[in-house]
């Protein structure tokens, strides 16, 4: 009867809970009673007290091997430092890195005009984007460009970046570890308060604990979603932004929705949709803006019907101007087979079988990922420096607010991505220089690893494939994320609120794999809770956040970013803070000409139909 004295539920001691239930005792013996509600035995706990440790001391810790971590560990490394780059997968072939088809290259040589794509990016991202960070990629893709082409990447050599990242990482002499999961971020008390001094997990393959004390941690790990159908991102669990939280780093951009899609036909499938791009090299893009495209025009693209019908009632308007809707289009279902004859890209998986491409395109293929580049952690310079000493980020997973309220084009997220990620390196290789390599008690480490291992120890709890399906089953609606409105919002927040503090401290994991998992969850349900949170918080409609019952902007509150904190008392704070003055539209442009893109009730709202 031991494993039923642990059954615990808020507010209920056990005799209550079969007095409301109507059972007896001898009920709970009958074998998957607690199955319903996902409560089980672990058979595979073990004590993982004794686990073996690798311990590694270094100047640079890069976590993720995308393109951000990549030009951060050169950049790093190019300044002679010590660095080590750790990946939950293997370099290049895990994360959104593997579906990378295109960078956006700003070259005044072919005509380009820096005021135009200033000027255009800031109207297509609703003017919430951040202009500096938008100068810095135009003042460096060429140069990001020409090292990507050196490094032969590009689709005239057709080699997809997942066979040429690790290469350049290992010939700049950087150390590699993966197939490891990094859990915790590691911090330091000192007379200026704390700083982060590096990172634990453990190896996916033995169970071993990493621990890689550094003078400087650059956080590379990407964004993440919630595991949904279609789009391939499934190891991208918003990993680095919950390390990032959880030691007080501010988080910003999650109210805002991607707007990747799969099909009715093959829900899951990648390869209907994404596969093609394995059979290419990086192409450079000229950027394409989005403005001018309506809500309702977007989800007509992407889901054969229109916004309007989804949400209820006629659709607001026609279809977009010409020409606006392509840059926030994925491109159709590629063609089967192998690459061309001669392509060198022998390594690179097949085209999708024959059949595979069919249905309608909905939305959703990302649910529970942000925009790109507008998500993650919050920048203190232009550098991907924190607000915690000794923590830098860089690519999906840093705040740049690079696009602002919508994806503004082709390319930019993966050239924000290599522009971002050699500014952080050189950024944390300065800091590096100037502060003592650290060192920690040995209690401190063994209490994170206890912490870590924690529900290997478990002899009976949740599965993490239990509390994931509840949480899609919360987060997955549409009128949740899509179309929100307060009522839904705080419904749904009840109920990760309660997951996270009520049942993710008790996870279960049976081996290495399951540990993953739980981690994931629990990092899944604070992604879920921030943009339950940021969304509730901005009252008004903007780019791709559509609130019911606010469905229009307001530039008097909200030209402004969301930013979410761990507070002193352990819960989530929530506050904004409002973007230069000299970055915001010309108020004197009439509400209609100033955001040509119509939200379903917004002139209504406003008054002006």
């Amino acid at each position: 009867m031991s494993t039923l004295n642990r059954v615990s539920l808020p507010g209920l001691t056990r005799r209550d809970f079969l007095k409301m239930a109507g059972m007896t005792t001898a009920a709970l013996m009958v074998p998957g009673f607690f199955s319903g509600c996902g409560y089980t035995a672990n058979p595979g706990a073990a004590s993982m007290s004794a686990a073996v440790q690798k311990s590694i001391n270094t100047d640079i810790l890069v976590i993720g091997g995308g393109m951000a971590g990549t030009f951060a560990a050169v950049a790093a490394k190019e300044q002679g430092l010590n660095v080590t780059l750790v990946d939950k997968g293997t370099v290049g072939r895990s994360g959104a890195t593997p579906w990378a088809n295109g960078m956006s290259v700003f070259d005044e040589a072919l005509g380009h005009n820096r005021a135009e794509w200033i000027a255009n990016v800031s109207r297509s991202s609703e003017y919430v984007n951040n202009r500096d960070w938008l100068e810095q990629m135009l003042d460096n893709s060429k140069t990001r460009w020409d090292d990507v082409v050196s490094w032969g990447m590009t689709r005239a050599d057709v080699r997809h970046p997942s066979l040429v990242l690790r290469e350049k990482l290992v010939d700049s002499g950087v150390e590699l570890i993966e197939r490891t999961m990094m859990t915790t971020l590691l911090t330091q008390d000192g007379k200026d308060g704390s700083r982060v001094v590096g990172a634990m997990g453990f190896s996916l393959d033995t169970e071993e604990a990493v621990v890689v004390l550094a003078k400087a941690t650059i956080m590379c790990a990407g964004a993440g979603a919630f595991k949904a159908p279609g789009f391939p991102i499934h190891s991208l669990t918003s990993d680095g932004d919950a390390m990032a939280y959880r030691v007080g780093a501010i988080i910003s951009g999650k109210e805002w929705i991607d707007f990747h899609w799969t099909n009715t036909e093959n829900p899951a499938s990648c390869w209907s949709q994404w596969g093609g791009m394995w059979n290419s090299g990086l192409a450079k893009e000229s950027i394409v803006f989005t403005a001018g495209m309506t809500l309702d025009s977007a989800f007509s693209i992407h889901t054969g019907e229109t916004f309007s019908n989804i949400a209820g009632g006629p659709p607001p308007g026609g279809p977009p101007p010409a020409g606006a809707d392509s840059g926030n289009v994925p491109p159709g279902p590629p063609p089967g087979g192998p690459p061309p004859d001669g392509a060198g890209n022998a390594d690179a998986p097949p085209g999708p079988p024959p059949g595979m491409g069919g249905g309608t395109r909905v939305l959703g293929a990302a649910t529970g990922l942000g925009i790109h580049k507008a998500e993650g952690i919050w920048p203190t310079n232009m550098q991907g420096a924190s607000n915690i000493p000794g923590l830098f980020a860089a690519g999906d997973g840093l705040a740049s607010m690079l696009c602002g309220a919508s994806y503004t084009g082709l390319g930019m997220s993966l050239m924000g991505s290599a522009t971002q990620g050699y500014a952080a390196g050189q950024g944390a290789a300065e800091y590096a220089r100037q502060v003592a390599a650290p060192t920690l008690p040995d209690d401190v480490i063994a209490s994170a690893q206890a912490a870590m291992f924690a529900p290997r120890e478990r002899e009976s709890g949740f599965s993490p494939a239990w509390v994931t399906q509840v949480m899609q089953n919360t987060m997955f609606p549409y009128f949740v994320l899509l179309v929100k409105h307060e009522d839904r919002l705080k419904a749904a927040l009840s109920t990760i609120t309660f997951l996270r503090e009520h049942i993710a401290p008790r996870l279960t994991a049976k081996d290495a794999h399951d540990l993953r998992l739980a981690h994931e969850t629990q990092n899944m349900l604070l992604n879920a809770e921030m943009k339950l949170r940021a969304s509730l918080f901005r009252t008004e409609s903007r780019g791709t956040h559509y609130r019911e019952d606010y469905p229009a902007r307001n530039d008097d509150e909200w030209l402004a970013w969301v930013l979410l904190q761990k507070g002193p008392d352990g819960h989530m704070t929530v506050t904004k803070k409002f973007i230069p003055e000299a970055w915001k539209p010309d108020m004197s442009i009439p509400y209609e000409e100033r955001y040509p893109n119509r939200f379903p009730g917004e002139l209504e709202y406003l008054g002006l139909a």
